[in-house]
């Protein structure tokens, strides 16, 4: 199986390298094609992955084309590639927010088997949550391949295409909210004398120590919540902190607010 990337910044080169760590595709069966070349030459000699000077030439490489550039992107490298991709009939992966399966068709101006993701940049270390959908066109077959190859990265899973914006708010977009998070912790063990680089170590170690222990106890948050908080303690002074200074409501309206900007892409 033979893997185009169009695009390989950020997030598709995360899923590059993950794909390569986990040895579920080997490098030489991966073609990158990206506009930053200084970059695309840097990945080849890290990566050994076949460099394609054009958009039009990966999708005759590929059986499945990934189109990993930013959503206001994506209808110029269609107008570019329709034509090579109606002769070849790859199965086309989109990763952009915002943008249906019915609009990329829509774009293309035929049908063609279209699969949806949203992966995160834990993808890197193999620890990437992915959701898929699929168009009509695809069969269950293309599905379980996409599925197949994100579960070689982390977790995935076949989410609704009408809830997608809602995984992108929880697992696309959170990462950045659990870095700022453990930055602000250092930063409080900084304020009251801690070395910030010991800090950041400290609470990066017990951010994935609570997480594994979540996933791993089959309990409830708050359940968990409780087993922490001792009667006059100080931890529940510093919950109680949190929501004074509106810690959940916040993270809610984060939510809402990245699900209605993700809808309003696709107008």
């Amino acid at each position: 199986m033979k893997l185009g990337f169009i695009g390989a910044g950020n997030m598709g080169g995360a899923i590059i390298r993950g794909f390569i760590k986990s040895g579920k595709v080997k490098a030489e069966n991966i073609a990158v094609s990206r506009k930053n070349k200084t970059a695309l030459s840097g990945m080849v000699s890290e990566l050994g992955i076949v460099p394609c000077e054009s958009s039009e030439e990966i999708v005759s490489k590929c059986d499945v084309l990934f189109m990993a550039v930013k959503p206001v992107m994506f209808k110029g490298v269609i107008d570019e590639i329709k034509f090579s991709v109606k002769e070849n009939m790859p199965l086309i992966v989109s990763m952009a927010a915002g943008l249906t399966t019915e609009s990329i068709r829509d774009m293309f101006g035929f049908d063609l088997k279209i699969v949806r993701i949203m992966p995160n940049i834990n993808a890197e270390i193999l620890m990437s949550a992915t959701s898929v959908c699929k168009n009509e066109t695809a069969s269950d077959e293309d599905l379980d391949l996409i599925k197949d190859l994100f579960s070689s990265i982390g977790f995935a899973a076949e989410v609704a295409e009408s809830q997608f914006p809602v995984f992108s708010a929880i697992a696309g977009c959170s990462p950045a909210y659990v870095y700022m998070f453990i930055d602000a912790l250092a930063r409080g063990a900084q304020k009251m004398g801690m070395n910030k680089k010991q800090a950041l170590e400290i609470a990066a170690a017990a951010v994935a120590g609570s997480a594994n222990m979540f996933i791993k106890s089959g309990e409830h948050p708050q359940a968990l919540v409780d087993k922490v908080c001792s009667p006059g303690g100080t931890t529940i002074e510093g919950l109680c902190t949190l929501e004074e200074y509106k810690f959940t409501s916040g993270i809610v309206k984060a939510v809402e607010n990245i699900v209605n900007k993700d809808k309003s892409l696709n107008k």
